[in-house]
């Protein structure tokens, strides 16, 4: 899934750093999960604790890192069917236009029946008539908790292969991009089986680590002014699909409370500083952008303030990135800084 700032083309850096600092380390805390990249690569060596507090982040935690198996989903068999993910992909057009109307939220909202272009009429159906068939099937206790949440995160994986836009949902094309003639299907989740207690919160991760402990903290957080909610309301949307009041060309959802004090200028220096002076992990890996709200100076200081001072460590693995086409801009290295410090507990 295309996310900002996702950790995939860093997460043998990450390895590498752990590997290092913490050898004997037996868990592992993404505390700021998105999409789960980073707690699902971990998983096959640590007992793992994931957090968002967006909550289509914490359904794909739920779904890959709560879940040490891909379900079994023995209670559809009542129904005849052994593999739901198959049924919904070879499911009919002619099966899905049973849906009543009011119960087509995607296609009343998000696309051209709605009168928006974030997906296809079609797709958008595919995805309403899989939604309302999961939340059916979990009302009527044909499926629990572990395969309710492995099939949700499996219809928000889907979307963003048809979606119409151009990496986030801030908004739509209003042409059609050629991803979004695509059928929609829901997407596949493999599962890492660890055999370990694995734990996923939907909190503030500042609050969350007053109650929580163990052995390597990795800090992944927000590090510019764009707040995620607004970015990604239609997977929010998918995971919770409970008809939000919806408002403007874009269809934003309400989000007053899901605004992260990492995105503020005035705010992310005492939220940091809260998060490590709560972190109770000995080894702590935060990463960041060099063009992030925070200084390296600032946190350096406050690393410094709550871990050993002389554990300090700062690795940059450098990435070019064009802010526009024009000469002047083609030259610009930016950083992404992994800074560790040890911390007693």
């Amino acid at each position: 899934m295309r996310f900002i700032g996702c950790k995939t083309l860093l997460l043998d850096n990450i390895k590498e750093l752990i590997d290092r600092k913490a050898p004997n380390a037996q868990s592992l805390c993404d505390i700021f999960s998105g999409t789960s990249t980073v707690a699902r690569y971990f998983k096959k060596w640590y007992e793992v604790t994931s957090n968002d507090l967006l909550y289509f982040s914490y359904v794909l935690q739920m779904a890959t890192i709560w879940n040490d198996e891909v379900p079994k989903f023995e209670g559809l068999r009542s129904l005849g069917i052994e593999d739901p993910v198959d049924y919904f992909n070879d499911s009919s057009l002619a099966d899905m236009e049973c849906l009543d109307v009011e119960k087509r939220f995607f296609q009343n909202t998000y696309a051209p029946t709605g009168g928006r272009m974030y997906v296809n009429d079609e797709n958008a159906l595919r995805i309403d008539f899989a939604r309302n068939t999961v939340n059916d099937w979990h009302k009527n206790g044909l499926i629990n908790e572990k395969e309710y949440y492995y099939l949700v995160a499996c219809i928000v994986e889907g979307i963003p292969f048809v979606s119409n836009i151009s990496g986030t949902y801030g908004a739509f094309h209003k042409q059609w991009e050629r991803r979004s003639f695509k059928k929609y299907e829901v997407f596949r989740l493999e599962v890492t089986t660890n055999g370990k207690e694995n734990r996923c919160f939907n909190e503030d991760g500042v609050e969350l680590l007053k109650h929580i402990s163990g052995d390597v903290l990795y800090i992944d957080p927000p590090y510019n002014g764009r707040q995620y909610l607004p970015n990604y309301h239609v997977l929010e949307t998918a995971a919770k699909y409970d008809f939000p009041k919806v408002k403007g060309v874009t269809a934003q959802r309400e989000y007053e409370n899901n605004k992260s004090d990492f995105c503020l200028k005035n705010k992310v220096l005492v939220a940091f500083e809260e998060l490590i002076k709560n972190a109770k992990y000995k080894h702590i890996i935060l990463s960041y952008s060099t063009d992030g709200l925070m200084t390296l100076d600032e946190i350096e200081l406050i690393m410094k303030r709550y871990g050993k001072a002389e554990t300090f460590e700062i690795n940059r693995i450098p990435y070019r990135r064009y802010k526009s086409r024009s000469e002047s801009n083609l030259n610009e290295e930016l950083s992404e800084l992994l800074v560790y410090i040890e911390k007693e507990v």
